[in-house]
């Protein structure tokens, strides 16, 4: 295997982004029931057009659904440029353990409105010139 083909085979590029979402689980019952029905915060680690990382307190499984919400934001000079809010309903790709009572989920966007996903595009494009997340 040569470097090219190892290298980053995800479909969107990823920008590293620290900012705050907010989520609640759809499904499954079971697990919603031991979070609770309510908004739980959490930290995006990364976005792309096709989903986004968080750092999350919840051993959240795979296959979840959850409902998230969240306003992308520019600060260029003295010019603000929000993009947002958003409401997006995402599916748990995967879980990953990290100790201390936290997990990074990966969600893949499962329904979003033409217009967020636009919008979301439109602050990756002016993210254009950031390194990808590892």
């Amino acid at each position: 295997m040569n470097k090219a083909s190892s290298a980053e085979q995800r479909r969107f590029k990823r920008i590293k982004i620290n900012l705050s979402v907010v989520y609640r689980l759809a499904k499954p019952a079971a697990v919603r029931l031991s979070v609770g029905n309510k908004e739980v915060r959490a930290t995006m680690l990364d976005l792309s057009e096709g989903g986004l990382s968080v750092l999350t307190n919840y051993d959240i499984p795979r296959s979840a659904a959850l409902l998230i919400k969240f306003t992308l934001f520019r600060v260029e000079n003295d010019d603000v440029s929000f993009y947002g809010p958003m409401d997006i309903v995402g599916e748990v790709r995967y879980n990953m353990p990290l100790g201390g009572n936290e997990y990074r989920l990966g969600i893949y966007y499962k329904k979003i409105k033409s217009q967020d996903k636009a919008e979301i595009s439109n602050f990756l494009k002016s993210k254009g010139s950031m390194p990808l997340s590892p």
